[in-house]
């Protein structure tokens, strides 16, 4: 594990990223870690597109990094939440792509497996496989009344809007109001039925890596 300079787009300069090489055989580079909230994840489609924060902490590596990757060969995307009782589960998704900015950075993402539930293919309203990445101040989204991204506070690949926002705002558990947490809809409920409260998640970590590498999930 540690700290390496990748160039995987040679027309653009190298960058720094957490890699683990301990996780279900390794291999997988870190495409964003959430854990203290100290980097604000509402941010700007530049910004999204090259990334911000820093692999040591908290941050997002960019999805002109994420296509980049991605398209050298298949690969697979891998999930982990920490909720605030040190519960933790995964969810691995087999065939992960990211495309290009010119088709809005559209996330593939199939072939689940694990134990945290399959938000990004929740349903055909919520449903974040083959959506365009959507931000505050580029509205790609499916929802016709408004726009995800600015109601949300963050950059994702949003429906109409949402079973999963992995960049949502950082609250410590539960909270009231807007949906705007860090959320995965098919581990936590939406809201509780008795209290009216959301839930967020401690941590996550997102990575992906090349699928002929030989681990387990």
């Amino acid at each position: 594990n540690g700290i390496y300079t990748i160039q995987p787009d040679l027309n653009r300069p190298a960058l720094e990223a957490k890699c683990d090489m301990e996780t279900a055989g390794g291999g997988w580079t870190v495409i964003q870690n959430r854990r203290d909230g100290s980097v604000d994840f509402n941010r700007t489609w530049q910004e999204y597109r090259e990334g911000f924060g820093s692999p040591q902490g908290e941050h997002w590596l960019g999805n002109a990094a994420l296509h980049a990757l991605t398209s050298a060969g298949q690969h697979q995307l891998r999930i982990e939440l920490e909720d605030w009782h040190q519960q933790k589960r995964h969810a691995t998704y087999n065939n992960f792509r990211v495309a290009s900015e010119a088709q809005r950075y559209r996330l593939t993402a199939r072939e689940y497996s694990g134990d945290a539930g399959n938000a990004l293919s929740y349903s055909k309203r919520y449903n974040h496989d083959s959506r365009s990445f959507s931000t505050a101040d580029r509205d790609q989204d499916r929802y016709a009344a408004g726009n995800c991204g600015q109601y949300y506070g963050a950059g994702w690949w949003f429906d109409a809007c949402l079973a999963a926002n992995l960049n949502g705002r950082y609250y410590r558990g539960r909270y009231s109001g807007v949906t705007n947490g860090i959320y995965w809809g098919t581990w936590y409920i939406l809201t509780d039925g008795r209290t009216g409260e959301r839930y967020s998640f401690k941590r996550v970590e997102i990575k992906t890596r090349p699928k002929n590498i030989v681990g387990t999930s």
